[in-house]
């Protein structure tokens, strides 16, 4: 059956399980942003605003990761930076408190969703190459789904419980800092077992997951 043979793949799981990282992080990250704001005496109506300039940087990013892969971008490249960005990003935005001041934290934040975007965007551009035939198509995005709504649902939890251990948010980057090793880890194993992708603009073939040259 072709929903069995997709599913003995292991490129479908690998792109679930590395949305799944993603979105584990920039849930946490967005959904506690007006709480800890809110704690940082900041207005309601500010910090909601703040959270959804956040959360359009994230659709920006999406749309500049389209842009790229079609300009010719390495998916590989493309998954590290956001995952890197969102990781550096994160320490600035909680790590250093007692460094930077809001704007500044605020700024990284941005560049937290911004580039995090860059990710859910390559993830379906490479989706494409786990299938041999197109009608496991919607299996792929089920699995890729499943992965992402996992990542939801776990990490927003689990970094609360370790910020409560922690006896605050400044240690939060640890946690997202985690899911990002793994995304990153998740990524490489893509370049492992996807097929090269078609011809970019320019004549130059991907290869693999578009490993760098």
């Amino acid at each position: 059956m072709l929903l069995l043979a997709s599913l003995r793949q292991p490129a479908p799981w690998l792109l679930g399980l590395c949305f799944g990282a993603y979105s584990a992080q920039w849930l946490t990250v967005i959904g506690f942003l007006p709480t800890i704001y809110a704690e940082a005496g900041l207005a309601a109506g500010l910090a909601g605003l703040l959270t959804a300039l956040a959360a359009l940087a994230n659709a920006l990013g999406n749309a500049m990761g389209s842009w790229l892969l079609h300009r010719g971008a390495a998916p590989l490249r493309l998954l590290w930076a956001g995952f890197a960005a969102m990781a550096a990003s994160a320490v600035v935005a909680f790590g250093a408190q007692e460094h930077f001041g809001l704007p500044l934290r605020y700024a990284a934040v941005l560049l937290f969703s911004g580039m995090g975007g860059l990710v859910p965007s390559t993830l379906f551009a490479l989706s494409g190459r786990t299938c041999a035939d197109a009608g496991a198509m919607p299996v792929v995005i089920g699995v890729m789904t499943q992965g992402t709504g996992a990542g939801q649902f776990l990490g927003p939890p689990a970094a609360a419980w370790w910020a409560v251990s922690q006896g605050g948010w400044s240690n939060t980057w640890m946690a997202t800092g985690a899911a990002a090793l793994a995304g990153s880890a998740l990524a490489s194993g893509l370049a492992l077992v996807l097929k090269p992708g078609p011809t970019g603009p320019g004549g130059k073939r991907h290869r693999q997951a578009d490993a760098p040259e």
